[in-house]
């Protein structure tokens, strides 16, 4: 919005309640400077709530989210609770580095009480790497929660379709969409016609709190195979991955998710500016995050630089041989940085 007759224009049909246009329409300096004449265009107390919900400030220090434990109290401890819900954390690693494991362990943990650490809700689980593994879910669920009632494979909401291509993905998750928006709808519509033994046994019911998208780089990696210039592949590709990861976020926040996104890792080959292994760059010139390493050798996120300003945390798996000829697992985490 560059001048107030075109503000009037376009927000003065919605002044009754889309106050909220304005709040992500215009900035701050935008109210300072023409306040007098904001008010000419809207009623005195509709500015004042406009203007105090704007300029609000919000402490975040006191933002206490709702996190879903992983069932291990290290790893919980690590995390400072759980995966967070209301973000998009990313799990990054090579193959065998226990990403599908977290994943899977977690789509059974979400389910337990909030007592226990969970969210006592249900989980869906879009693989995208061919079958998903149900054989290895229900061996956790056995070797972990047997006699479990409240623990089971029913709160787990498996996508059967495969996921070749960035626009399965994103209809998937538009399916999603729908399912979040009728589990909200319906116990209102329960408490508002029904009795109410009928409203508290809707109200009871499970929620969907956490989405497992296991991975999103296996629907990415290819999608730029093409006639078309690399320049445009690239540039759609980084459109599919803004449009995903905007529709994941706003789903989030709405409606309080947990979304934990797989992703793989290449060689890293940039030599540039580099520190020694696991010694972090002195910020100077030409310096970078210090190098992530698994299974001896140097890696680096997939999908490049616009993947990794989407995500708003990223974690590390990385293999390790140990002493005795044994493996040893690691997670961290890491600067969306290393995925220049």
């Amino acid at each position: 919005v560059t001048g107030v007759e075109k503000a009037g224009t376009v927000f003065q049909p919605l002044y009754n309640f889309s106050y909220h246009v304005l709040k992500t329409s215009c900035t701050y300096q935008y109210l300072t400077i023409h306040q007098s004449r904001i008010n000419r265009l809207f009623p005195t107390r509709f500015t004042t709530l406009l203007v105090g919900y704007m300029l609000q400030p919000i402490d975040l220090t006191q933002q206490i989210p709702l996190k879903a434990t992983l069932g291990c109290t290290v790893l919980d401890g690590f995390l400072r609770g759980g995966l967070p819900c209301g973000t998009i954390t990313e799990l990054t690693g090579e193959a065998a580095a226990g990403k599908t494991q977290l994943a899977l362990q977690s789509l059974l943990t979400v389910q337990l009480p909030q007592s226990e650490g969970g969210l006592g809700g249900k989980a869906v689980y879009i693989y995208t790497e061919g079958k998903p593994p149900i054989e290895r879910l229900q061996s956790i669920l056995t070797n972990r929660f047997n006699g479990r009632p409240d623990v089971n494979l029913a709160n787990v909401l498996i996508e059967e379709r495969p996921i070749a291509m960035p626009e399965d993905l994103l209809r998937s998750i538009r399916q999603l969409e729908v399912l979040l928006e009728r589990e909200v709808t319906v116990p209102m519509a329960a408490a508002a016609a029904g009795t109410r033994l009928e409203a508290a046994a809707t109200a009871s019911r499970r929620v969907v709190r956490l989405l497992v998208i296991d991975s999103v780089a296996r629907v990415f990696r290819d999608a730029g195979e093409s006639d078309e210039p690399q320049v445009q592949q690239l540039h759609r590709r980084a459109a599919q991955l803004f449009g995903l990861t905007a529709l994941l976020k706003r789903l989030a926040q709405e409606y309080q998710l947990a979304v934990l996104l797989t992703n793989q890792v290449m060689d890293d080959f940039n030599t540039a500016g580099e520190t020694p292994l696991g010694v972090v760059g002195g910020g100077g010139v030409g310096s970078r995050p210090a190098p992530l390493v698994s299974s001896g050798r140097r890696v680096l996120p997939a999908l490049g630089l616009a993947w990794a300003n989407c995500v708003n945390c990223r974690l590390f798996a990385a293999r390790h041989e140990a002493w005795d000829g044994g493996v040893v697992r690691s997670l961290q985490w890491t600067s969306r940085a290393s995925g220049d």
